[in-house]
C-alpha cells in the first residue's frame, strides 16, 4: 500500500490526497473498526509504557465503566493508521501525534478538542511547563508533556569488558571523538568483536544522532520542539539552516572515520535500531549510541547482558558535553469526534500525578517530566545514572515555535526535502556519497527554498510570520507560559 509522507499528506490536502493515492494504488483500506458504545479507543507508540498504560486503563474502567480499546503502534505504523483513520472518519478518541505535523495544525484543522482539566490537576504543572503553541492555543489547554526535555538519544552505551580491553575507563567509556575512534580500533583489532554498531538503516534516528553530536561540537541550535525533524532545527543566531556548517560536516567526517578505520559492524547501514541493539547485546560490538530507554529494553529482552553494560555521555571533540533539546510537545490529543470526552479527560488527569510518573520511571523509557520520580522508582542504577547524566548536561534550546505559533503552520506546509539528512548520512557511511559538504550544502539550499515557499503561503493567508522568526537573539524571549482557560463542560 502507498504511504504518503506525513507532511506531504497535510500539504496536499490531507484526507482527500490520501484517498486519491489509495485509489491509484488499488489498495483502498477497509478502515479502522467502528467504535463500540461505552468504549474509548486509544492509540500511542510508547511500547515500554504498555503495561503501565493497561493498568491505568483497567483502573479507570473499574471506576467509570468505560473500557479502553488500547493499541500500541510502532511510530511508522501509527502515522499510517492515523492517516487512514482520518480519511475514514474513525479517528481514535485519544492518540499521539503520529502525523508528524506540528500541533497547531491539529488545532487549525479541527481534529482535536481542548481538555478541561480541573484546577487541582492544572496546579500540578510547574511554571513554564505548558507553552502556547505546543500545549495551549489561544490560552486553552489541548495537551501536556509526559517526558523531560533534558534528554538526547546519543548516550554512549558500551560493553565494559570490551571497552576496558580497548584501553578506556570501564566506568565512563570513551569521552572524546579521538578516544571513541581509538577504542573502537583496539576492540576490532582484538578480533572478538567490532568497535561500533548502529542502526543506520533507521535514518530518522541517525538524523537525531547527527544533530546531537553537532550540538556537542558547538553548533548553536534552536528547535521547534524536542527531537525536531530537520525543518524544525535552525541556527539560533541567524535563523538559517545549519546543516552545511562546520559542526555538521565534522560530525559526518568523524562517523566516516569509523567506517574508514574498519571498526563499524558490517551491514550497519541497513540495520534498524532494534536489530543493531540485539547484535550489540550478543557481543558483536563494543559501542552503541542510544537513549535512556536502552536500559529498559535490555532489562526486558537481554537481562544477562545488562551487568556488563556501562554508559557515558555522547562523545564530543574535547570531552566537554554541551547538549541541548527543544521543549517537549503534548503527548496525547483528544479527538474532536470523541463521544467520551469526560471519561478520556479523567484518564488523562491521572497521568499528571506522582504515581503515574513513578510508573513511567519504573518502565525505563524516556525520563519522565517529573525527574524526581526516578529516585522514587525501583530501577537499575544504570538507568538512574543515565537520567542523571542528562539532567546535568542538557539545557533547553530556544524555540521559534513558542515565540510565534505560526511557525508551526509553515512547517506543516513544507514538503519533505529528499534525500533527508538521515538519508545523506546513510549514503555517506555506505560509500555512496563522496562530497559530504557539497551534499549537505545542496540539502540546506533546498530546505531553505522550501521554507521560503511555505512562509509565503502562510503569510499570504494572513498570518504574521517570516523567516526572521527563526532568528533568536534573546533565547529567554522564546519561553512562553500560559494559564489555560476552562472549556465547556467539566470532568465528572
Amino acid at each position: 500500500m502507498t504511504t504518503l509522507d506525513r507532511r506531504t499528506f497535510l500539504a496536499l490536502g490531507g484526507t482527500s490526497a490520501l484517498a486519491g493515492v489509495l485509489g491509484l494504488s488499488g489498495c483502498g483500506p477497509s478502515g479502522p473498526p467502528a467504535r463500540r458504545p461505552g468504549t474509548l479507543t486509544w492509540w500511542d507508540e510508547f511500547q515500554p509504557l504498555e503495561t503501565l498504560q493497561q493498568s491505568t486503563f483497567d483502573a479507570a474502567a473499574g471506576a467509570s465503566g468505560v473500557a479502553v480499546d488500547y493499541t500500541v503502534y510502532d511510530p511508522a505504523g501509527l502515522g499510517s493508521a492515523l492517516q487512514l483513520a482520518q480519511q475514514s472518519g474513525l479517528m481514535p478518541d485519544v492518540f499521539t501525534n503520529g502525523f508528524g505535523i506540528p500541533a497547531v495544525s491539529l488545532v487549525e484543522n479541527g481534529w482535536v478538542r481542548p481538555l478541561d482539566l480541573p484546577d487541582d490537576t492544572l496546579a500540578r504543572f510547574p511554571e513554564g511547563t505548558l507553552m502556547e503553541g505546543l500545549h495551549t492555543f489561544d490560552g486553552r489547554l489541548y495537551s501536556f508533556p509526559l517526558f523531560s526535555s533534558r534528554q538526547h538519544v546519543s548516550l554512549t552505551w558500551f560493553d565494559r569488558e570490551l571497552v576496558e580491553r580497548g584501553g578506556a575507563d570501564p566506568a565512563t567509556g570513551p569521552r572524546t571523538w579521538d578516544e571513541f575512534r581509538q577504542v573502537a580500533r583496539r576492540i576490532t583489532r582484538a578480533g572478538d568483536a567490532h568497535g561500533w554498531i548502529e542502526g543506520i538503516g533507521l535514518t530518522d534516528r541517525m538524523r537525531q544522532h547527527v544533530v546531537d553530536l553537532a550540538a556537542g561540537a558547538g553548533a548553536q541550535l534552536s528547535f521547534t520542539e524536542a527531537a525536531a525533524d530537520s525543518p524544525g532545527v535552525a541556527d539560533s543566531r541567524t535563523g538559517d539552516y545549519p546543516f552545511d556548517g562546520d559542526e555538521f560536516v565534522s560530525v559526518l567526517e568523524f562517523l566516516g572515520s569509523l567506517v574508514r578505520d574498519g571498526v563499524m559492524f558490517p551491514s550497519s547501514t541497513s540495520l534498524d535500531v532494534r536489530t543493531a541493539r540485539a547484535r550489540w547485546a550478543g557481543g558483536a560490538a563494543g559501542l552503541f549510541l542510544d537513549g535512556t530507554w536502552n536500559v529498559g529494553v535490555l532489562n526486558g529482552q537481554f537481562p544477562d547482558f545488562l551487568p556488563r553494560v556501562g554508559v557515558g555521555n555522547m562523545p564530543t571533540p574535547d570531552g566537554t558535553v554541551q547538549a541541548v533539546n527543544g521543549p517537549v510537545g503534548g503527548a496525547f490529543w483528544l479527538s474532536s469526534a470523541t463521544a467520551e470526552p469526560e471519561a478520556a479527560t479523567r484518564i488523562l488527569a491521572t497521568m499528571t500525578g506522582a504515581d503515574y510518573a513513578a510508573g513511567m520511571a519504573a518502565a525505563m523509557d524516556q525520563p519522565p517530566a517529573d525527574a524526581d520520580a526516578v529516585d522514587r522508582a525501583d530501577v537499575p542504577e544504570l538507568y538512574r545514572q543515565a537520567v542523571g547524566m542528562l539532567q546535568d548536561t542538557v539545557t533547553p534550546a530556544p524555540s521559534p515555535l513558542v515565540r510565534n505559533p505560526a511557525v508551526g503552520l509553515v512547517l506543516s506546509e513544507m514538503v519533505q526535502v529528499r534525500p533527508t539528512l538521515g538519508e545523506i548520512v546513510q549514503g555517506y557511511l555506505g560509500g555512496n556519497v563522496d562530497d559530504v559538504r557539497g551534499e549537505l550544502r545542496g540539502y540546506t539550499d533546498r530546505l531553505r527554498a522550501e521554507r521560503d515557499r511555505a512562509v509565503g503561503l502562510v503569510a499570504g493567508r494572513g498570518h504574521d510570520v517570516s523567516v526572521d522568526d527563526w532568528r533568536i537573539e534573546d533565547a529567554a524571549s522564546t519561553s512562553s507560559t500560559t494559564t489555560p482557560t476552562s472549556t465547556t463542560g467539566s470532568p465528572a
